[in-house]
């Protein structure tokens, strides 16, 4: 039986937003709305898009791009690397306690109307596009807007009356906040971590609605030989996107009310740490961290 969740999916198009939805249809759960987020500049060289070009045609082309740069490492590892990531998405499946047919929907060209009987297109640069913020004033009643990327949510659309957005961060909230979650938390902590809430502005900071840590990931045959940039991209192709939508999944299904008035711990600026992107040298301590730990 299918639930339809009072919650309004704000796509930024790439392996996050394609794994949340994915895993809330695997579980019978369709969302109120989805609203597709097409970038009027390249994500890759921010540049704008054929500016030339008549608009339907431009959005057309930008829609596709986005989609092609977002999705790459997904469907460039299963397609080309199929031998060592088909028995390990199995693997991190059973693992998680999900569906391994989630990494279908990396790989397959978007079919929103699987996941929301009401879907929408704004055509915007960035988060901060003003076309973005009267959209969302536009819609009735309230609603909660779950992130999926794309940049600083801008304050703007934090105040919008009647709207709470939430994230799923990969990281235990307040402990570890910043940047590369998946990485820090498996190097401080032991073990990678996922926290949603509610986001107001400043960096990862809102009311904590649900926390979780998991045990570290199993890895694929051939993980040691990958080089590192390889590495990095794999765990971030798979790993965080489904260990955040796990905890996604647990949040809806443990909430007793609507998603945008759930009961909620504030968070403290003085407490945890932030952390920037890992260079190299520290990300190869993890990678070699990982492996042991698979190993034993």
């Amino acid at each position: 039986m299918t639930s339809v969740l009072g919650l309004t999916v704000l796509v930024y198009e790439g392996p996050m937003a394609r794994s949340y939805l994915g895993m809330l249809a695997a579980a019978g759960h369709r969302v109120e709305r989805i609203i597709l987020m097409t970038q009027k500049r390249d994500v890759a060289s921010g540049r704008p898009l054929a500016p030339w070009l008549p608009r339907f045609a431009r959005q057309a082309l930008a829609r596709r791009l986005h989609d092609l740069r977002m999705n790459h490492w997904p469907r460039e590892f299963l397609r080309h690397h199929a031998a060592m990531c088909q028995p390990w998405l199995q693997t991190l499946a059973r693992a998680y306690e999900f569906d391994a047919s989630l990494y279908r929907c990396l790989i397959e060209r978007p079919d929103y109307s699987r996941y929301s009987d009401q879907v929408d297109e704004v055509f915007v640069d960035g988060l901060g596009d003003p076309t973005l913020a009267s959209f969302l004033r536009g819609l009735p009643g309230r609603r909660a807007v779950l992130f999926t990327g794309g940049g600083m949510v801008p304050a703007e659309l934090l105040g919008i009356a009647n709207t709470r957005f939430i994230h799923v961060h990969p990281g235990y909230l307040p402990d570890v906040r910043g940047a590369d979650g998946l990485l820090w938390s498996m190097l401080v902590r032991g073990r990678p971590g996922a926290t949603a809430f509610y986001m107001s502005p400043g960096l990862d900071m809102g009311g904590i609605l649900l926390a979780a840590e998991f045990e570290s990931p199993p890895l694929p045959d051939g993980f040691a030989a990958l080089p590192p940039p390889m590495a990095y991209r794999l765990l971030y192709s798979f790993v965080d996107p489904a260990l955040r939508a796990v905890l996604l999944l647990r949040l809806v299904s443990q909430a007793v009310g609507p998603l945008h008035a759930l009961p909620a711990v504030a968070q403290r600026e003085d407490e945890g740490v932030t952390f920037h992107f890992m260079n190299e040298r520290i990300r190869r301590l993890v990678y070699r961290r990982l492996e042991v730990g698979a190993a034993s």
